[in-house]
C-alpha cells in the first residue's frame, strides 16, 4: 500500500487556531484557484502550510512550488503518477532564490498577509517589492485575504493598486455559517490577475527573485 502524500494528511495539532483552513469552505478558496492555474506548466504558491495548493490541481503541471516557513519540506518527482517536480519549502519567500519563467506560471497566493523579516523602512519596501514582482510577472495570480485584518486586507489593496493587467474574478467569500470555520478572518476577498508583465518587475532583487526576460 503506498504512502499518503502530504496533503492527504490533516494537520488539525500545529496551530489550532488556524484549522478553518482544513473546512470545507475553506478549501473553496483552492479549487477556485487550482481551476485558475491548471494550464500553467508551473504553479507556484506562496503560503499553504495546512493545504498546499498541490492536492487540488486537477491537472498535473511540469513543477509545483510550495514556499511557506511553516510547512513539511517535501520532495518528489511524479505527481498522481505523472511526471512532475514537486518541491514545498520550509522558508519564507524572502529567503528562497525563486527561478521562474516570465509570464509562465501560476502564482497563488491565499492568505495574504506579509510578515517582514526587516525592520529598517528600506528593507521592508524591498521584501514587498519581491513579492509584487512574483505577482507582475505571473501568467495568472490568484490572490486572496482577510476583509477584517489590516494587515492582509492592507496589502491586497496596496498589490491591487501597483499591479497592472486584467482583473478576471474579484468576488467576496464568507465563513462564518460554515461548520469548524470559527474564526475572526470569515470575511475575505479572492481576486484572479492577468498581470500585464510590467518591465518595472522584470528584476527585482536578484538574490531572491530571478525572474528571466
Amino acid at each position: 500500500m503506498s504512502q499518503p502524500e502530504p496533503w492527504e494528511l490533516a494537520d488539525p495539532d500545529s496551530y489550532p487556531d488556524m484549522n478553518y483552513l482544513l473546512t470545507e469552505a475553506a478549501r473553496v478558496r483552492y479549487l477556485i484557484a487550482a481551476h485558475h492555474v491548471q494550464h500553467c506548466e508551473q504553479v507556484v504558491e506562496i503560503g499553504g502550510f495546512k493545504t498546499p495548493v498541490t492536492g487540488f490541481l486537477s491537472q498535473v503541471p511540469r513543477r509545483v512550488l510550495v514556499v511557506d516557513p511553516l510547512i513539511r519540506s517535501y520532495r518528489a518527482s511524479q505527481l498522481r503518477g505523472v511526471p512532475c517536480q514537486v518541491e514545498h519549502v520550509c522558508t519564507a519567500f524572502q529567503s528562497h532564490r525563486f527561478e521562474l519563467p516570465q509570464g509562465r506560471y501560476g502564482l497563488v497566493l491565499l492568505g495574504l498577509s506579509l510578515k517582514h523579516f526587516s525592520v529598517d523602512a528600506s528593507s521592508r519596501e524591498r521584501e514587498w517589492n519581491q513579492l509584487v514582482a512574483l505577482v507582475a510577472q505571473s501568467q495568472v495570480a490568484v490572490v486572496e485575504w482577510a476583509l477584517e485584518w489590516p494587515p492582509g486586507r492592507d496589502s491586497g489593496e496596496r498589490l491591487l493598486q501597483q499591479i497592472d493587467g486584467q482583473l478576471i474574478l474579484d468576488i467576496d467569500l464568507d465563513f462564518a455559517r460554515s461548520p469548524g470555520a470559527d474564526t475572526i478572518h470569515h470575511r475575505r476577498r479572492l481576486v484572479v490577475l492577468r498581470p500585464a508583465h510590467d518591465s518595472r518587475w522584470a528584476e527585482v532583487d536578484g538574490r531572491s527573485c530571478q525572474l528571466p526576460r
